[in-house]
């Protein structure tokens, strides 16, 4: 009796946001947009003039009911000389508040810098935090995602057709993701860094 009801609690977790929202019960979309992403101490609405405090770059995201994975990609530019990649991996939760109009989207995840080759005497690495680096033949993609800063996300969404336009702001904690599960403080990953506004638009694939 018990196992029956749990599986009927878990149906209707899965069927209530689908419903109460009316939207699918899937979405795989792909887009792109501009995050502003300004220098600490810089005054935020006055740093918007600069093209430097600004990133652009792609996404894919995909949603079961309201269990939410993405992945964002901006390339940025680290020094003077050097070019890397931002990849940001985000689970979350997209809770419909007005139908399919407006979803709230609450999440957590984890952001790596990867610098690759830029000149003939340069060597690829990860920029990790405090401004350190890691050579990337010292360490592999995993060690350099637990040395990484959490990121937490805060924003809205909506859905129109195909089209989707998503909000958000994302937060970059001072915490690394294997110093939160090392000490088992999770909540030591509010503790925020830096914080950027994104919006990207995207499209339904299916």
């Amino acid at each position: 009796m018990r196992n029956k009801s749990l599986a009927v609690l878990v149906i209707l977790c899965v069927l209530l946001p689908v419903s109460v929202g009316a939207r699918s019960l899937l979405n795989v979309s792909l887009g792109f947009g501009a995050a502003y992403s300004p220098d600490e101490g810089t005054d935020f609405s006055l740093g918007m003039e600069n093209p430097d405090n600004w990133l652009f770059g792609g996404e894919i995201s995909a949603r079961f009911a309201f269990i939410q994975a993405q992945a964002m990609i901006f390339p940025i530019e680290c020094t003077k000389d050097e070019s890397g990649v931002l990849m940001i991996g985000m689970g979350s939760l997209s809770l419909p508040i007005v139908g399919s109009l407006i979803a709230l989207e609450l999440g957590a995840g984890v952001g790596v810098t990867y610098v690759p080759t830029n000149t003939a005497d340069s060597r690829a690495y990860y920029a990790l935090p405090h401004g350190a680096k890691a050579d990337a033949e010292d360490i592999t993609f995993s060690e350099a995602v637990w040395e990484s800063p959490v990121y937490l996300q805060a924003g809205i969404g909506t859905e129109i057709g195909p089209i989707g336009v998503k909000l958000r702001y994302l937060m970059e904690s001072q915490e690394t993701v294997g110093s939160v599960l090392a000490s088992d403080a999770w909540w030591g990953a509010f503790a925020i860094e830096k914080g950027t506004l994104s919006l990207a638009l995207a499209l339904k694939m299916f």
